[in-house]
C-alpha cells in the first residue's frame, strides 16, 4: 500500500519509507518524524480494538495504517489547532481514506471509551504542563484495560516518570538512539482529577484590570507575556471610541479584551488556529463581561474585507514568518481605509520591512524590550 504525503512531483524531493515488513509504502517530503514511526511499529499488536485515538499526529499517515490493519474499528484523530486537522483531512482525501474521524476540539471529551489511545511527544511540541494534561485525558478517556502507547522523541525519563505515576507502571515498547516508546494499561479510574486551569489579573497602566483564565497550550499560561502586554499598552493607548477591533492570533484573548474593557468599541473579532485558544478566550469575554464580541476559529485569517479600524497581531517566532505574512496581509484586507495596524516582535526588522512594504507606511514603537510595527492603511 502506498501512502502519499505531499504535493512534490521532483523524485529528488521526496523520501519513500517501507514499514511493517514492506507492506506500507509512505512516500513524504523529508521522512516521518520518529514519534510516528514508533507508533505505527506500535499499532500492529493490538488485540482487535474497537475504537482507536490519536493524538498530536501531524500527517494522518497513523490513521490510514489503522484503517488497513483495522477495517471494522472506529479510528479518531483530534487535533487541538486547525492547521494540522486540515493538514490530516487533505492527506487522507489525497489517499481516498474517508472513514477516519478527524476533529478539532480543546479536550478528548469521549469517557471510558478507546481500546487503544496513541499519543505523540515530539521535541519542541507539547510543554511539561500540556504533556500531564494530555496524559490524564487519555486516562479518562481510555476504557478500563484499555491501551495506551507513548510515543517519544528522545528518551525523556521525565515523560516515563510522569506515566508511571498516573497509570501505575508502563512497559517499555522499543527503543532506539533517536526515541523510545512505552505503553501503560488504564487498571483503577482516577483518584483525583487536575484542574490545569490557572487565573491571574492583567493590569495595563491606568486601565482597567481584566482577570483571565488560562489552560495548557494557550499562549501565554499562567502568566501576561511582556510582548502581549506591549502591544495591549500600545495598541490599547491608540484606541478610539467606535473601533471595529480584529485581535488575530488572540491566545487567551488578553489584547483584545484589555482593548474592549478599556474602549467603548463598536464590536471585537478574536481570531485563532488553536481550539483551545478559542475556547478560553470565549470563556474568558464572558468573564469580563463582553457583550459585542465574536471568537473565530480560522488558520487562514477572515473572509470579510474592509470591516475593522483596529488590528492588533502577536505572529508565533516560527515558519520562517510565513504566519506573520498571514497575519499582516490579514490585517491590510479587513481594515477600512485609515484602519490601524498593530504587530509585536522581538525582533522586528522582517516586519517593519514587510507592512512598509504592503501598507507604504510603517513606525517603529519599543516597549518593554519588543518591537511594535504600526502601520495606517
Amino acid at each position: 500500500m502506498h501512502i502519499v504525503i505531499t504535493d512534490q512531483e521532483n523524485e529528488n524531493s521526496v523520501k519513500e519509507e517501507s514499514f511493517l515488513a514492506n507492506k506500507y509504502t509512505v512516500i513524504s517530503r523529508s521522512g516521518l518524524n520518529i514519534t510516528e514511526i514508533q507508533i505505527i511499529e506500535a499499532m500492529r499488536g493490538l488485540a482487535n480494538p474497537k475504537r482507536i485515538l490519536f493524538l498530536e499526529n501531524r500527517t494522518g499517515v497513523s490513521g490510514i495504517i489503522a484503517r488497513s490493519l483495522y477495517p471494522e474499528a472506529e479510528i479518531s484523530i483530534h487535533c487541538m489547532d486547525l492547521y494540522y486537522a486540515g493538514k490530516i483531512r487533505r492527506n487522507l482525501l489525497k489517499n481516498e481514506v474517508s472513514s477516519v474521524a478527524v476533529c478539532c476540539k480543546p479536550y478528548v471529551e469521549q469517557k471510558d471509551i478507546f481500546d487503544a489511545i496513541f499519543l505523540q511527544l515530539s521535541k519542541g511540541g507539547a510543554t511539561r504542563e500540556l504533556t500531564l494534561d494530555l496524559i490524564q485525558q487519555i486516562h479518562q478517556a481510555l476504557h478500563m484495560g484499555g491501551k495506551c502507547f507513548f510515543s517519544i522523541e528522545g528518551n525523556d525519563s521525565w515523560v516515563r516518570n510522569q506515566v508511571e505515576k498516573l497509570f501505575g507502571g508502563f512497559s517499555l515498547y522499543s527503543q532506539s538512539k533517536t526515541g523510545c516508546c512505552i505503553a501503560a494499561k488504564k487498571k483503577e479510574k482516577l483518584k483525583r482529577i487536575r484542574d490545569f486551569q490557572a487565573e491571574f489579573v492583567m493590569t495595563v497602566f491606568g486601565k482597567k484590570p481584566v482577570r483571565l483564565f488560562t489552560i495548557p497550550g494557550v499562549f501565554s499560561h499562567r502568566e501576561i507575556d511582556q510582548g502581549a502586554l506591549a502591544l495591549a499598552e500600545v495598541a490599547g493607548g491608540e484606541s478610539q471610541k467606535g473601533d471595529a477591533v480584529l485581535d488575530m492570533g488572540c491566545g487567551c484573548g488578553a489584547i483584545g479584551i484589555s482593548i474592549a474593557a478599556n474602549q467603548d468599541v463598536s464590536r471585537i473579532c478574536f481570531v485563532d488556529s488553536n481550539s483551545r485558544a478559542v475556547y478560553i478566550t470565549e470563556k474568558n469575554c464572558q468573564l469580563n463581561g463582553l457583550e459585542r464580541y465574536e471568537v473565530v476559529m480560522s488558520d487562514t485569517g477572515i473572509e470579510e474585507e474592509c470591516g475593522f479600524t483596529l488590528f492588533t497581531g502577536n505572529p508565533p517566532y516560527f515558519s520562517h514568518y510565513k504566519i506573520s505574512e498571514l497575519f499582516i496581509s490579514s490585517a491590510y484586507k479587513a481594515l477600512k481605509p485609515g484602519g490601524r495596524a498593530f504587530v509585536v516582535a522581538k525582533t522586528a526588522a522582517w516586519h517593519y520591512k514587510f507592512m512598509n512594504t504592503m501598507f507604504g507606511n510603517a513606525e517603529l514603537i519599543n516597549r518593554r524590550g519588543y518591537e511594535i510595527i504600526k502601520s495606517v492603511k
